[in-house]
């Protein structure tokens, strides 16, 4: 059966009250949900959504997201959310993401990179296993935001712990992606409170299951600061966020 996928898909949404933070901007952890939410409605209707991959026994999961942000949305901003799948590099899936506001003015462009695994134990499957079913890329358009890069090397200093706790989990059984931003906020030296993030990256490293303790070390150095999480298996995620009026 033919699959017919769009180019694009454009999500139109006012900014909720549970999605911003104190001073009524929208949370990164809520960026991550809508683009994901946006991203599952560009490919349910070709039958390729998370359901019908999973019947399939295969599912994507995301590996690194780079976003640049020009302006976070207020609350009750409406705005456009915009995807499309970008193209495949070996095992690599990348999909575009630009956001606007009522006037047409680019509030935040990002790259999401995404591996397929088999469902059955989580091994990463070759890109071509996804072809017969993949959107064509659009060649037509890009964002100006670069590819996600390698996570810094840099010295990090513990900053806590996590508990990975019910409320954290996906239906995969572990910590639902969205929420590794909302730690990196938790755990930023200094705090959020008064900066302005204009450049955010987060590498998912390995999955945390319910009852995994993570070890959280970070680091701040002039705009940049750096947040990662370990449990006992490794390296879960790390992040890196440039803000605005410095550390």
């Amino acid at each position: 059966m033919e699959r017919i996928i769009q180019n694009e898909y454009t999500l139109p949404l006012q900014v909720a009250s549970y999605d911003v933070d104190v001073h009524d901007r929208i949370r990164l952890s809520a960026v991550l949900r809508y683009q994901q939410e946006a991203g599952e409605r560009h490919l349910s209707p070709a039958g390729l959504g998370w359901r019908a991959l999973s019947q399939a026994g295969i599912a994507f999961v995301t590996s690194r997201w780079h976003t640049v942000i020009h302006r976070l949305p207020l609350l009750e901003e409406q705005v456009t959310l915009t995807t499309w799948h970008r193209d495949r590099k070996g095992p690599r899936f990348f999909r575009c993401y630009e956001w606007r506001d009522a006037g047409g003015a680019l509030l935040i462009e990002g790259v999401m990179q995404f591996a397929l695994v088999s469902v059955a134990d989580h091994r990463l499957l070759r890109g071509d296993e996804f072809m017969r079913l993949a959107p064509l890329p659009d060649a037509r358009r890009d964002v100006a935001c670069a590819d996600p890069g390698r996570f810094p090397t840099v010295d990090l200093s513990p900053v806590g712990e996590y508990r990975v706790r019910w409320s954290d989990l996906d239906r995969n059984g572990h910590m639902n992606n969205t929420h590794y931003a909302d730690l990196l906020c938790d755990f930023m030296p200094g705090g959020m409170d008064g900066r302005e993030p204009v450049d955010v990256q987060l590498h998912f490293a390995g999955e945390c299951r319910l009852g995994d303790t993570l070890a959280m070390t970070a680091s701040a150095t002039g705009h940049t600061a750096c947040v990662a999480g370990e449990t006992q298996r490794g390296r879960a995620f790390g992040a890196q966020v440039i803000f605005r009026d410095g550390v």
